[in-house]
């Protein structure tokens, strides 16, 4: 059910906090997608890949804005807040403790490669 999802050196390559931002966002998708197909299967909503990612996006907005960041102008350190508060939610979800460490592991990546940016 769950997937491990791995940062590539592609994804690194001219890394800015936008950039880092869709990476988060690529993750959380690729780690949660099968948590938000069923939910919307529940909820007899459609359920394609693109509906699927709308959702995760949405989703991550909010998370944004309920850590007080700019989802539009993310910061390292927003973009640290804000992985925190999806480990939280995905814990709550029932997502295993070794999965949601895994991907954590993975953004860290991530944001150590980030230039400080504010």
């Amino acid at each position: 059910m769950f997937k491990r999802w791995f940062v590539s050196q592609r994804d690194l390559l001219y890394l800015d906090t936008v950039k880092a931002r869709d990476v988060i966002i690529h993750c959380f998708y690729s780690a949660q997608k099968e948590t938000f197909a069923r939910i919307k299967d529940k909820e007899k909503l459609p359920a394609t890949d693109q509906d699927i990612k709308n959702t995760v996006t949405a989703a991550i907005k909010s998370v944004f804005t309920t850590a007080g960041e700019n989802f539009d102008n993310p910061t390292k350190e927003g973009l640290a807040k804000v992985v925190s508060l999806l480990a939280s939610q995905a814990k709550s979800w029932g997502t295993p403790d070794d999965i949601i460490e895994h991907h954590k592991e993975q953004i860290q990546k991530v944001l150590d490669a980030l230039q400080k940016t504010g």
